[in-house]
């Protein structure tokens, strides 16, 4: 989706500079009405972020639920990277549809409401049932950079075709429930793609892993850095 000139700037020229963002967090963050359901954005404040995170949550909770009780955005702050985070909508059970099944038209959406051109450069978490939504946006192949909080759940081949067919592509595994099942797909794959999965035990339950205050600050700021751009995406 192309945007009107007039209309889009890019993250350098400041955090969430609208006038519907407010200070939070030491950042700025901003409400979002989509058709698929409420976002949360947030950068902090003088932030020149060249790095887009977006998270999902799990069955049983809403966007607006994370974000009011899973303390994501102190977690954000914490982690001392520079990047826009954006908690999306997605299924809060099993019988309910992904809302985001393509990362495309989420980028359109999120430069339309912001007027900001987004980065090129984008990681993606998701929590327990969040897995869904990433597992579909696998399909797309843009976003390569995939994090699962306790969330292998579910068919893993789309795992296995999405480092099949992206020699750049790096999926994080953090295991609690899921650490077992997740650790022997990891080890089925051929050695060059084990290389770009990384499984880690995460040491406490399967909510502490995004409510507990240190995996989600920890790998945003050992990956960061890292995280490649796909043209097109």
């Amino acid at each position: 989706m192309l945007l009107p000139l007039a209309l889009v700037a890019s993250l350098s020229s400041g955090c969430l500079p609208g006038t519907e963002a407010t200070a939070l967090e030491g950042g700025r963050h901003q409400r979002l009405v989509t058709t698929n359901g409420p976002m949360h954005a947030w950068c902090r404040e003088g932030g020149r972020p060249e790095l887009l995170v977006v998270y999902v949550h799990g069955y049983f909770d809403t966007v607006d639920d994370a974000f009011r009780d899973h303390g994501l955005i102190e977690q954000f702050r914490a982690s001392g990277v520079d990047a826009l985070f954006v908690l999306i909508d997605g299924p809060t059970g099993p019988k309910e549809p992904v809302r985001w099944p393509a990362f495309a038209p989420l980028k359109s959406e999120l430069e339309r409401q912001l007027g900001l051109a987004m980065p090129a450069k984008v990681m993606a978490m998701g929590h327990s049932g969040g897995n869904r939504t990433l597992r579909e946006w696998t399909k797309e192949q843009a976003v390569i950079d995939l994090v699962l909080l306790d969330a292998f759940y579910g068919d893993p081949k789309p795992w296995s075709a999405f480092v099949a067919a992206v020699p750049e592509g790096r999926v994080q595994l953090v295991g609690a429930l899921t650490f077992a099942k997740a650790d022997a797909w990891r080890r089925s794959l051929p050695r060059t793609q084990q290389s770009r999965v990384q499984q880690v035990q995460a040491g406490t339950n399967h909510m502490g892993v995004v409510t507990d205050g240190v995996w989600i600050p920890k790998l945003l700021r050992e990956r960061a850095g890292t995280v490649a751009s796909r043209g097109g995406s």
